[in-house]
């Protein structure tokens, strides 16, 4: 450290973000199988291996995980934010943040969820604070283990602190630029979205009334409420299982992507893809704007899918 660092520090006008890094938290977080299929149902799935219980090919949509955090444990309507989301790591006390937003999201499954539910534990960390724009961008990683201390599902989450600033920057980052590339899109979905689809989305734990209350909404700077970006995100996932992995899950191995645009409920969500081996390359865009809801995103597949 310079002096000079070490004189502002003494000042306390920049924060020290290394001290939080890789302290790892521990919580207890489980699903049933009414869980998997409000979440299917919440992402619009009408595949009757993500919405039937008794099909043969029964399973639980790849993403479902990413709802953990939110719910905990609890199996009745929780508040926002919820207790499973302070039980997560320690944050840094940035300065100046006006409002934090959910900037991205990587979700890899490494074993399949049990279709009976259960009980995990999630083991979380951060892992980096870096200046982005007019903010921060602060990572964490989590790890969602069995009983067995298997290691089922790893997700990265990239917040976006908006106007966090004297703040020294630490640890790594996830985010990647991911170029699209430069021919059409080798398959495009488009994926309806309900005026109610925020509404049963919200069921699965995600109880902001961001996206329920317009009054919240207007006092949030939007005009009504919005989607989740989760939604959005697990809705983006089943185009691409529908368009390459014939809805097997097994095929699935990995989803990251950033949070760009707001989408409104009732929005029809398109989904361009391009396949690139194992690599489906994608963006989402709202249907009526035009504008690019999601993005720097891509699915990997395990091997086996079709062309």
């Amino acid at each position: 450290e310079t002096q000079l660092e070490q004189n502002y520090q003494k000042m306390g006008d920049i924060t020290e973000t290394e001290q939080y890094l890789n302290k790892w938290s521990e919580q207890k977080v489980s699903y049933n199988k009414r869980d998997l299929l409000t979440y299917a149902v919440g992402i619009g799935c009408d595949d009757m291996n993500f919405v039937y219980e008794h099909d043969e090919n029964f399973a639980a949509f790849p993403t479902y995980p990413i709802v953990l955090g939110f719910k905990g444990t609890d199996q009745d309507v929780v508040s926002f934010p919820s207790e499973a989301m302070t039980q997560g790591p320690m944050m840094p006390p940035l300065k100046g943040v006006k409002v934090g937003l959910d900037g991205e999201r990587c979700v890899e499954k490494i074993a399949d969820l049990d279709v009976d539910g259960g009980e995990l534990t999630m083991k979380s960390r951060l892992i980096g604070v870096h200046k982005r724009g007019s903010g921060a961008s602060v990572e964490t990683e989590a790890l969602l283990v069995d009983s067995n201390g298997k290691t089922i599902y790893k997700i990265t989450s990239g917040a976006f602190m908006v106007g966090a600033k004297d703040f020294k920057d630490s640890g790594i980052t996830n985010s990647e630029k991911v170029t699209i590339p430069s021919r059409a899109p080798d398959s495009v979905v488009e994926i309806p979205t309900s005026k109610t689809q925020a509404h049963i989305y919200r069921l699965s734990g995600d109880y902001n009334p961001l996206h329920i209350q317009q009054d919240f909404a207007m006092m949030s700077g939007f005009k009504e409420p919005i989607l989740h970006g989760l939604c959005s995100y697990g809705m983006t996932a089943r185009a691409v299982l529908k368009q390459y992995c014939d809805n097997d899950p097994k095929q699935f191995r990995m989803i990251k992507a950033r949070f760009a645009k707001p989408v409104i409920p009732g929005d029809t969500l398109v989904v361009e893809m391009w396949k690139e081996g194992d690599k489906v390359i994608l963006q989402t865009k709202s249907k009526s704007s035009g504008a690019v809801c999601i993005n720097n995103a891509y699915v990997m597949l395990n091997p086996k899918s079709k062309m």
